[in-house]
């Protein structure tokens, strides 16, 4: 066996722990790390490695700690930290960045490296149950500051930042085992110079929450699609509330160019957007194929195509849909530029109180669905306005159903 540097700390950390756990009652309720921590995480003058992180949280009482030292200096990140320790279902294990003076919140710098050697930051496996990771800085990671890579249930991360990376949040298991997550929460995170993605969510995961989160992308020459927010699979019962993504293009791709700003899929449901805006994609802004999709007080703008219909049933209450943006007309891509894009064969659309604004060239409605019905309810264009060619499509207004 060849001993590391990693190896000596884990053996000499594992020691301290396993006396710190030996009684429940004896647990402490906060541990520590440092970038320098050589200790077993008792205190910050016994500070433990981050590479301890996994034996810590299985030391600390549930309800308890891991408190980051932000002031101390960055991490290196240089391979993935694999948790399969978490809290109690109703005590779970907060992993916070903190100042060693005061314990106040404060954003400790985890930085990696983009390239051949990039990985993911906090692998999350089976036992790694209620956690909650909070005030933590990324940069130079690739896919997954937190990737969740096997069931598990009751996960949150809140108050996060991003910059230069594959993907925030990632959920794939190994060989894509499965890897649902029951009850998830991403709040108040931010990302920047991303790649693929701010997050993607699969398999059965259900009852999540992401809010006042926001996104930037980088585009994307050729490549693999990126997308803002994805969800795959059989995700259900999401929740998207103010969040923005902006700036999710593939160019020069195919024919035609992909990059949205938030998508789900056909097998997903019971998925809501709640005063969300999407801009700046080549694709669509939304771009939702879940049966029953609801976007209530949702922006689109300067999109190709604001928002992408191709849901059996959707429901757009108080949205706009401003200055759809072909960009991809000076190189004869195979794509038109439109505010709703229905695309599904007896799709049944409620726009109420759509607003819809830009220049008149740009048509209100395409639809590639045949026997395509939309029901129009309060404030919205007048008919006379450009609604496109509406062959095969139904418009209705309310006193009609």
């Amino acid at each position: 066996m060849s001993l590391t540097r990693r190896t000596l700390l884990a053996a000499s950390a594992g020691a301290a722990f396993t006396s710190t756990a030996s009684c429940a009652n004896e647990r402490a309720r906060a541990l520590y790390i440092t970038p320098d921590g050589q200790g077993d995480g008792s205190s910050w003058d016994n500070a433990a490695n981050i590479d301890a992180i996994d034996d810590l949280i299985g030391a600390v009482q549930a309800g308890g700690e891991i408190l980051v030292a932000a002031d101390r200096g960055p991490y290196a990140i240089t391979h993935a930290f694999e948790i399969s320790n978490g809290g109690g279902r109703t005590a779970p294990i907060r992993i916070r960045g903190v100042s060693s003076a005061t314990s106040e919140p404060m954003h400790a710098q985890l930085q990696g490296v983009r390239g051949e050697d990039e990985t993911d930051v906090f692998r999350l496996r089976r036992g790694a149950n209620n956690l909650l990771f909070s005030h933590l800085a990324f940069a130079g990671i690739g896919n997954g500051c937190v990737r969740v890579s096997a069931p598990l249930a009751n996960l949150s991360v809140e108050d996060c930042t991003a910059e230069d990376i594959y993907r925030f949040f990632e959920n794939s298991g190994p060989d894509d085992a499965d890897a649902t997550i029951t009850g998830f929460s991403i709040r108040r995170c931010t990302a920047t110079r991303v790649q693929r993605g701010f997050l993607r969510i699969r398999y059965g995961s259900r009852n999540g929450l992401v809010e006042d989160c926001r996104a930037v992308g980088v585009t994307n020459d050729s490549g693999h699609i990126p997308a803002g927010c994805a969800l795959d699979d059989r995700a259900q019962d999401i929740t998207y509330r103010r969040c923005i993504m902006e700036n999710f293009q593939q160019q020069n791709g195919t024919e035609y160019w992909n990059g949205d700003g938030f998508s789900d899929e056909e097998g997903n449901r019971n998925i809501r957007y709640e005063a969300c805006e999407a801009r700046a994609s080549t694709d669509g802004g939304f771009d939702c194929k879940s049966r029953d999709v609801v976007l209530e007080n949702c922006v689109a703008e300067d999109n190709k195509r604001n928002f992408r219909i191709w849901s059996a049933r959707a429901t757009l209450t108080n949205c706009t849909s401003r200055a759809p943006n072909f960009r991809g007309a000076a190189f004869n891509e195979n794509g038109s530029p439109c505010h709703i894009w229905i695309g599904r064969d007896r799709a049944r659309v409620a726009l109420a109180n759509v607003s819809i604004e830009g220049d008149d060239q740009t048509p209100i409605l395409e639809v590639e669905g045949d026997d395509v019905r939309v029901v129009l309810s309060g404030s919205h264009p007048p008919l006379t306005a450009n609604w496109g060619d509406l062959d095969d499509t139904e418009i209705v207004f309310p006193a009609q159903q």
